[in-house]
């Protein structure tokens, strides 16, 4: 707009210095008010009028700009505030994403006021103070990001509790998942964290119990969740095993699904049933078990076990000879059914092979029995010694 004006004042100009050279005669202009005259040529008035109202104009101009001058000072120095807590945020994330963590801090919280998002500043550092091992800053900054941001409550408490899993604290953390999942029951990683803490803290019969809900085939990755059902199982089933509660035992091998193909699951419940006096049932778990797949820790317990029918228990065994070759377990296994059999023929060779092949105490000590029941003292005795000196080189 000004350069308007000064246009028309060039144009002003130009035309009385046009009218002063190129006319002797410039009009005359006589202005009479009260006691006021005013003589003048036309030219010299019409310059006049312009130039004031181009000064009125100015005028008008400065005053608006000092008008506005507060205002304009306030933006730029926000706009100044604003960009260096944009700058400091930046380059608090980069040294936390280099791992140097002093400094991550430090560009994170000294201009986190400024910014637009304090919160993210405070949620940062807070990651940067526990990798430094400084757990009360920590708390401190998810504390001010949460006072910053309540409305973003839920993203602060999912970052407390990461963080407090990350540092062992898992009662802290179970807490905080539990915060979670009452603001969503649903959330993936709140049923994750609360997973963990309680496998962390032995609450075996929480995680079956959060494990049961279908919500956490989604929240969990399959691997890790069988592998959490499987270890709350195993506990769960030796508590019961402890507590002599058969009934429970059962209960929960009955619930475990397709983790009853898990290995160790089964020779828990196995070795649960044997220690429970269910031997009959422990026998027909350990021959299907066997009949699908070998499993020498199973076959060496059900030569343990009290069969109703000895001699079908020694067919049983003699049948995964010819299935799966001369295992020691086998063998052991065949001369001590032999042995309850009062087979001694058989019972000597089977154990002799074993000796044979890798002896183990056990051997030796069936051996030594199987001397002892056919008259044969001295070499008994020496059975029993050499099945003592090798439970004790083992030990």
């Amino acid at each position: 707009m000004i350069i308007v004006f000064l246009s028309l004042l060039l144009v002003f100009v130009g035309g009385l210095v046009a009218i002063l050279l190129l006319r002797p005669d410039t009009g005359y202009v006589l202005i009479n008010y009260g006691p006021w005259v005013v003589e003048t040529s036309l030219a010299v008035l019409v310059f006049g009028i312009g130039l004031f109202f181009l000064l009125v104009w100015l005028l008008l101009r400065l005053s608006g700009f000092a008008v506005r001058l507060p205002g304009s000072l306030r933006e730029a120095v926000d706009r100044r505030r604003s960009d260096r807590a944009r700058e400091a945020f930046e380059n608090g994330l980069l040294a936390l994403f280099e791992g140097n963590w002093a400094r991550a801090e430090s560009e994170l919280i000294k201009r986190a006021s400024d910014h637009h998002a304090p919160h993210l500043n405070y949620l940062a550092a807070a990651r940067a103070a526990q990798r430094q091992a400084a757990t009360d800053r920590r708390d401190h900054y998810l504390r001010l990001a949460m006072l910053n941001r309540p409305e973003h409550e839920f993203a602060t408490l999912l970052s407390q509790a990461d963080l407090q899993r990350k540092r062992g604290e898992f009662e802290a953390t179970r807490q905080t998942a539990l915060k979670l999942r009452e603001k969503d029951p649903m959330h993936p990683f709140a049923i994750e964290l609360l997973a963990e803490s309680h496998a962390a803290l032995g609450e075996w019969a929480a995680l079956r119990a959060l494990l049961l809900e279908p919500a956490s085939a989604q929240a969990i990755v399959a691997a890790r969740r069988d592998q959490l059902m499987g270890r709350a199982i195993l506990e769960l089933m030796q508590t019961a095993i402890d507590d002599a509660r058969l009934p429970i035992l059962k209960a929960l091998w009955e619930g475990a699904g397709n983790l009853r193909d898990d290995p160790e699951l089964k020779r828990a419940y196995a070795r649960g049933l044997a220690r429970l006096n269910a031997d009959a049932e422990a026998l027909a778990l350990i021959a299907q078990a066997l009949s699908v797949d070998w499993d020498g820790e199973l076959a060496l317990l059900y030569g343990d076990l009290h069969a109703g029918d000895p001699i079908t228990q020694l067919a049983t065994v003699e049948s995964w000879l010819a299935l799966y070759g001369e295992k020691t377990e086998l063998l052991q296994v065949a001369g001590h059914v032999c042995l309850a059999n009062r087979l001694w023929g058989k019972a000597r060779s089977y154990l002799e092979a074993v000796i044979a092949i890798a002896p183990t105490p056990k051997a030796y000590l069936d051996l030594a029995r199987l001397c002892a029941d056919t008259q044969q003292p001295e070499e008994a005795a020496r059975h029993y010694r050499l099945g003592l000196e090798l439970a004790a080189g083992q030990h």
